[in-house]
């Protein structure tokens, strides 16, 4: 991953005048103290590419929890799209997805996917696209060490709102189905504008997973509130 991250940097470093690049990176941070000690730490970066008709969107993300020093949540993803435009609203796309979850029901899992998608909505207020797709899929269940191969179909969809020139929303929601699990995630998100690029966020998460090891949930669901800035092409 760590190589995938520095080929994407020296591409953009050698990329001709005419492309756009833009990012975010944002750090959240919550502690407590006295009758209980508790710590969360959240952290996310997303970088997007864009020359001609072509998209590379990466996107990274951890979390960090602690309760009375002991570690309650561990969670590392990362994520790379390459888009290709073929059509003013349509497009075909290759995914390469990859998440640890130290305490979730599913460790680690990995997914290659490609698809096609389509903007429904472009307007200055409401933005939406769909995506549909197909690939293969790697995973290992906590507890049990269980690794499953699958091949999956993968749905996706992404609605924003603008509220305000200082406020948007936004809703994402993810599906992988294979033989051996179905995942959905769904990422809800409210952003505020503080003072030039820098913004505040609060979001909302939901992962399900259908099957899972004995004395683990199905659901997990993470709060987070964040201070990020933006830059690059907007």
């Amino acid at each position: 991953m760590f190589r995938r991250c520095a080929c994407l940097i020296a591409v953009l470093a050698a990329a001709p005048a005419s492309a756009q690049w833009s990012g975010e990176v944002g750090l959240g941070y919550l502690g407590t103290s006295g009758n209980t000690s508790t710590e969360s730490l959240n952290g996310k970066l997303a970088l997007d590419y864009t020359a001609a008709s072509w998209k590379n969107s990466f996107k990274a993300l951890s979390t960090y929890s602690t309760d009375q020093d002991e570690t309650t949540a561990e969670r590392y993803a990362a994520s790379d799209k390459l888009d290709w435009n073929f059509s003013e609203r349509n497009y075909v796309f290759a995914s390469l997805d990859w998440e640890k979850d130290l305490f979730g029901g599913i460790r680690e899992r990995t997914s290659e996917t490609v698809g096609y998608g389509r903007k429904v909505l472009v307007g200055p207020t409401h933005f939406l696209e769909a995506e549909i797709g197909a690939g293969a899929r790697q995973s290992e269940e906590n507890v049990t060490g269980l690794r499953d191969d699958d091949l999956i179909y993968r749905g996706s969809a992404l609605y924003t709102w603008k509220l305000s020139e200082t406020s948007e929303f936004s809703e994402g929601v993810k599906l992988e189905s294979g033989e051996s699990n179905t995942f959905v995630e769904s990422l809800a998100e409210l952003k505020l504008s503080i003072v030039g690029n820098l913004f505040a966020s609060i979001s909302y998460t939901v992962r399900y997973n259908s099957d899972v090891p004995d004395g683990t949930d199905e659901t997990d669901t993470f709060t987070a509130i964040n201070l990020s800035y933006t830059f690059g092409a907007q």
